[in-house]
C-alpha cells in the first residue's frame, strides 16, 4: 500500500486539490455553525428555551452525521473521493437552503439532521486526498490549512448571519421577491447555502492521487480498520478521545459565543458576527499557520513524536484562558480574552489530523480520519453544546449562561491536556515503528 500511495501529484497540483478542499471545507462548516448567529430570533419565533435551542445547534446536525461518517469515509477510500464529496456538497447545500423554510422545531431539525448527512462527507473525503497528496514530513502545513478551513468556517458563518440579520432589521431585503416576506434568519440559511452550490464546479478539479489505484481499494476488506485500531489501540483511543473533548470547547465557542455577546454582553447581532468573524479568521491563520511552521521544524530534526509535542504549550494555556475569557464583564474584556483562547485552541484540527495522516496506511486514511471526526462530532459539537444549553436552562439559569460555557470549556481543556501527555509515549513508538520497517 505505501508503494503504491508513493506516486505524489506535481507540487501544484497537490496545493490546487488542498486549496480546494480549503474552500469546500469553509463552505461546509460556514453553513453547519451559521446557526449559533440566528438562535435567538429562532428560538423567539418557535417558542424554545436555551436546551431545546442546543438541540438545534449540535444534536440534530450530529445524529446523522455520525450515522453516515464511518460508510461514507468508506465509501471515500473505495470509489472516487472527488465525486463523493461533490453529491455531500449538493446536499448540503440544498438542506441549507431549506432551513430558511423550516415551519418549526420539528422541521428544522430534520433538515439538519438531513444537512449533516450532506457534511459526513467533507473531512474524510479532503483529508484523504490531502494525505495522498503529500509526503508525510511535508503534512502538516497542507493539513494546517485544511484544518483552518474548520475554523474560518465558522467566522464566515456568524459574521454572514449577522450581516444579514442585521440587513434584514434595516429593510434590506424589502421589494425583493421570496426574501421580502420571509423573517432575516430565514434569509440567512438561503443566502448562505447558495455558494455551496456554486461550489459544485470546483469538484472537477480535485485530483484524488489513489484514484489510480481504486481497484486496490475496493478489494481491501472494510474490516482491516479493525486490525490497525488493535494494533495502535492506546494512541488511537487517547487520540479520539482527545480530539472528542478538545471539541467541546471549541463547540462551546461556535455554538453559544453569539448568543453570549447578544444576551448577557448586550451587543447587536452585526457588531456580534462581524468581531466574532474576525477573532476566529486571525486566530485560524495565526495559531494553525504557527503550529504546522513549528512541527515542520522539529520534525525536520528527527523529533518524531512533534505534532503532540508542540501542541501541549497551547493546550496547556487554554485552560485558564477559558476560565477568564466566560468571567468576562464588558466586550472589551471579553473579546481579548476569547481571541487569546482561540489561538490557544487553534491547533487542534492540525493535531488530530496531523497524527492520523501519520500512523494511518494510506489506504485507510479517510476510514481513519472518519473516527476521529466521529469522535469530534459526538463529544465536542453534540455533547458540548447539548451540555451548556442544559447547564444554562436547568442549573444556572439563562441569565448565567457565561457559567454553563465557562466550566464546559475549562474542565474540556484539562482533561485534553492530560489525554495528550499521556498520548506521546505511543506516538513516538508508532513512528519509531514505522521508520523502521
Amino acid at each position: 500500500m505505501e508503494a503504491q500511495a508513493a506516486a505524489y501529484p506535481p507540487r501544484g497540483v497537490a496545493w490546487r486539490s488542498t486549496v480546494i478542499a480549503f474552500v469546500l471545507i469553509a463552505i461546509a462548516v460556514a453553513d453547519r455553525m451559521a446557526i449559533s448567529m440566528l438562535i435567538g430570533p429562532i428560538k423567539a419565533e418557535f417558542g424554545l428555551g436555551d436546551f431545546h435551542a442546543s438541540l438545534l445547534i449540535g444534536l440534530s446536525f450530529t445524529l446523522f452525521y455520525v450515522v453516515f461518517l464511518l460508510p461514507v469515509g468508506m465509501a471515500a477510500d473505495r470509489f472516487s473521493r472527488a465525486r463523493v464529496l461533490g453529491l455531500c456538497l449538493f446536499v448540503w447545500s440544498i438542506t441549507t437552503v431549506a432551513c430558511g423554510f423550516a415551519t418549526g422545531f420539528v422541521s428544522l431539525f430534520v433538515l439538519r439532521m438531513l444537512m449533516g448527512a450532506g457534511e459526513a462527507g467533507v473531512g474524510p473525503c479532503t483529508i484523504g486526498i490531502i494525505g495522498a497528496s503529500f509526503p508525510r514530513e511535508r503534512l502538516s502545513k497542507p493539513l494546517a490549512l485544511q484544518g483552518i478551513g474548520f475554523q474560518v468556517g465558522p467566522a464566515v458563518g456568524v459574521a454572514a448571519a449577522g450581516a444579514i440579520l442585521g440587513a434584514g432589521a434595516a429593510g434590506a431585503f424589502d421589494g425583493i421577491p421570496l426574501l421580502a416576506d420571509l423573517a432575516p434568519w430565514r434569509v440567512a440559511f438561503i443566502l448562505i447555502g447558495l455558494p455551496g452550490l456554486l461550489a459544485l464546479l470546483l469538484i472537477p478539479l480535485l485530483h484524488d492521487p489513489d484514484a489510480a489505484h481504486r481497484a486496490s481499494r475496493a478489494a481491501l476488506p472494510w474490516r482491516e480498520v479493525m486490525p490497525f485500531l488493535r494494533e495502535h489501540r492506546l494512541l488511537m483511543g487517547l487520540m479520539l478521545l482527545g480530539s472528542g473533548i478538545s471539541a467541546m470547547a471549541s463547540g462551546t465557542v461556535t455554538g453559544w459565543v453569539p448568543e453570549y455577546l447578544q444576551r448577557t454582553l448586550g451587543v447587536s447581532p452585526a457588531e456580534a458576527g462581524s468581531a466574532l468573524g474576525a477573532i476566529m479568521l486571525v486566530t485560524a491563520f495565526v495559531g494553525q499557520g504557527t503550529y504546522a511552521a513549528i512541527v515542520d521544524w522539529f520534525a525536520a530534526r528527527g523529533v518524531l513524536d512533534a505534532p503532540l509535542r508542540v501542541g501541549l504549550l497551547p493546550t496547556a494555556l487554554s485552560i485558564p484562558l477559558a476560565w477568564f475569557a466566560f468571567s468576562a464583564q464588558d466586550a472589551a474584556g471579553f473579546y481579548a480574552l476569547l481571541f487569546a483562547f482561540a489561538l490557544s485552541i487553534a491547533p487542534f484540527n492540525a493535531i488530530n489530523n496531523t497524527v492520523a495522516q501519520m500512523v494511518a496506511p494510506p489506504a485507510l486514511r479517510s476510514s481513519v480520519s472518519a473516527l476521529f471526526i466521529f469522535s469530534i462530532s459526538i463529544l465536542g459539537f453534540a455533547l458540548g453544546p447539548s451540555l451548556v444549553g442544559w447547564l444554562s436552562q436547568y442549573v444556572f439559569g439563562e441569565e448565567h449562561l457565561g457559567a454553563a460555557m465557562r466550566l464546559v470549556a475549562t474542565a474540556a481543556m484539562a482533561i485534553t491536556f492530560v489525554l495528550f501527555v499521556l498520548a506521546r509515549k505511543p506516538l513516538l513508538r508508532a513512528m519509531q515503528a514505522r521508520a523502521a520497517a
